[in-house]
Parts: structure tokens; sequence; C-alpha cells
């Protein structure tokens, strides 16, 4: 089976950690890849890539959501057509041209949400490539029910159309080794993700200074600042709450120091008020560390009676619930067995052969 995967999105966060797990296991899996990347990152592709088979890239001098790609990727995926049996995109961005057998997966809806805090015009825009994808994609996948939920919700007829297929923990996280020593020497309450509107990190910062002095710990957000900003409003929380000195900041953090981070903390806290499924809560477990969660549908899927839930508006719910935990060894270490059972469930062999019996499904091929 030959097919292409739009690479747009490498190293592009959350759905550039996507894009490399998949690609990287299908091609392992003897399936041939074709992918289009960003030249300025061909250094490294080729240093993540070179070693692994049956991946061709093609490096192109345009960015995702760009107007130039939009119309100039056309012209590769024509070119393709005659030998790939299935075009695949990991988010929403269809260029102009759309091949038969064309794939899209939808991670979530929060740009229509009110939680969206990015201008209009970009609302409207991921508007637009997402009522393209509904009208032209052949098979929309969702990484969990409550997106596909939602997509209905939103859109007639798409009973027949969805396939929810859930992520799986980036092997990376599930066979690390224990880093020697810990980067951050004061036990910590871990926070890991972007600052965002809906990651709600401004209630966890309010939660903590109520009760930092019942306990030893610091806590550590690692992330980056919406649109890279030198400091924004959690930087002047900090400052206003008079908690600098037990806050530890680390922007841009790469792989290595968020493994560090996760093998190291007492609780990873996950605060989001919505999520299309939720990444770090799972590797923090894999790598020993307990977490607690926001209360809201997707994660009540993800983990069901393995969580441990608060109410991600009340920062003394929040508050209330890091304390019983951190003050409670007994009942951490607990919720981390039980956590650690549940995400068995992501085994990332089981979830890699429901994407490939998908695509030999709809391409009518065999590996």
């Amino acid at each position: 089976m030959e097919i292409y995967i739009d690479g747009l999105f490498y190293k592009g966060s959350g759905i550039g950690r996507y894009y490399e797990s998949l690609i990287k296991e299908f091609a392992n899996k003897g399936i041939k890849v074709h992918t289009c990347i960003p030249e300025r990152l061909r250094g490294d592709f080729e240093k993540d890539f070179s070693e692994i088979p049956n991946i061709k890239p093609t490096f192109v001098g345009y960015e995702k959501f760009s107007m130039k790609g939009f119309f100039k990727q056309s012209e590769i995926l024509k070119k393709l057509e005659k030998e790939v049996n299935l075009f695949f995109y990991p988010y929403i961005n269809l260029p102009h041209y759309i091949p038969k057998n064309t794939v899209v997966t939808v991670h979530d809806l929060i740009p229509l949400t009110p939680f969206w805090g990015r201008s209009i015009i970009k609302q409207k825009i991921f508007l637009f490539y997402l009522q393209r994808i509904v009208r032209y994609s052949t098979k929309i996948i969702t990484v969990s029910n409550y997106t596909a939920n939602e997509l209905k919700h939103r859109f007639r007829g798409l009973n027949g159309k969805i396939e929810v297929i859930h992520n799986f923990i980036n092997d990376k996280f599930v066979n690390s080794k224990s880093p020697p020593s810990p980067i951050v020497n004061n036990p910590y309450i871990l926070f890991i993700g972007n600052r965002k509107k809906h990651k709600n990190l401004e209630t966890l910062v309010k939660a903590f200074a109520k009760i930092k002095d019942s306990i030893p710990h610091h806590i550590v957000i690692a992330g980056t600042r919406d649109k890279k900003q030198k400091e924004d409003e959690i930087d002047s929380l900090i400052k206003k709450l008079n908690i600098q000195n037990r806050v530890v900041q680390l922007t841009e953090p790469d792989d290595q120091t968020i493994i560090n981070l996760y093998s190291f903390a007492d609780l990873f806290v996950f605060p989001s008020l919505i999520e299309g499924f939720g990444f770090p809560p799972l590797e923090a477990v894999s790598l020993g560390c307990p977490a607690i969660l926001s209360d809201i549908p997707v994660l009540r899927e993800i983990f069901d009676d393995s969580g441990l839930y608060f109410n991600p508006y009340s920062e003394d719910d929040l508050a209330n619930t890091i304390l019983k935990i951190i003050l409670d060894k007994e009942l951490r270490n607990n919720l981390l067995k039980k956590q650690k059972g549940r995400i068995k469930l992501f085994n990332k062999d089981e979830i890699v052969k429901q994407y490939i019996q998908l695509f030999e499904h709809l391409s009518g091929g065999d590996i």
C-alpha cells in the first residue's frame, strides 16, 4: 500500500506529534509513505526519519494554511494520484484540489466554541476548512467519541462518515529510561501545555496560591506562551499573587525536558475546560506521575472511573483536590495504579491496526 500523509504540521505541537507517531508506525509496517514537509524543516526531518525506510518526503516552499500552499499543493497531489492508494490529512488543512480517498482527522471543534481566544477571522477560516471536509472527504477520523458527537450535532448526515480512533501514547513516553536526576530540585506539581484560554491555567495558579502554605511543593508550568509573548496574563497573575518564588516556568521545553518533568513530579494537573482528547495526563501516568483531571466529558471518556476529577470552574475544588492527593501518599499511589491499568487501552499496536484496517478497506488494497 502507498499513501500520502500531509506533513505541513510537522514540529507543530500536538498535531505534529500525532503526525510523527503515525508516519513512523505506518512506514515500519511496510506502507510506503509520501509526505510534504516545509523546506525550513528539512534538517529536522532528515535527522528524525533518515533511518526509517518507506518514507519519501517532498520538501516544499510553503507552510500550513498559506494561500500559496492551498493552490500549489494541488500539483503534487495530482501527480501522486496514479501511485497512491489514499490521501491522509492529520488536520483539517485540505488544499484546493482534493483527490479521491481523502481521509481527514478532526481533533476538536474548539475554534467554534466560546473558549476560542483568537480572532473571528481565524475562526471563519477554521469553519471554511471544516465545511470542505464534511462535504468532500471520504472519511473523517475523530480522536474521541466526544468530538464525533460534536461534529454530528453541527452537521447532518455524518453517521456513516465518521470513524472514532483514539490516540495512542507515543513510544518516547512509554519506553523512556528513567532520567538520572530531576531538573527541578524541589518537590513539585506539574502543568504541561500551552497557555491558551481553554487550558484554564489561571484557575490552577489561583488554586495553588490558596494552598501553597500547606505544602512544600512548587508548581512547574511548562509550555509556550500564547503568541510567544515575553509576558502574558499568567505572568501578571503570578506577580499579583506574590508566588514568584514558588513557580518554575519552562517555555518551549524539548521532549527530554518534558520526560524529566513527568518522571519526578508528585502530581500532574490537567485543568482544561475543553479538549478533543488530551495527551498530557496519559503521558504523565505512563511515566509514573498520577493525574487529576478536569471534570469534562472527553476526560471521563478517556479515564472513566480511574480518574480523580475536579470542577474546573472552582478554584476551591481544585485546591482541595490537590491538597487531598498531595497529603495522602497511599491515595496517590492507588490512583496511579488505577490509571496505569486504564492507559493500557491506548495500546499503540491495536490503535495503529485500526488505521491500517480503515485504509485497506477504503483503498481495497493489502499491505
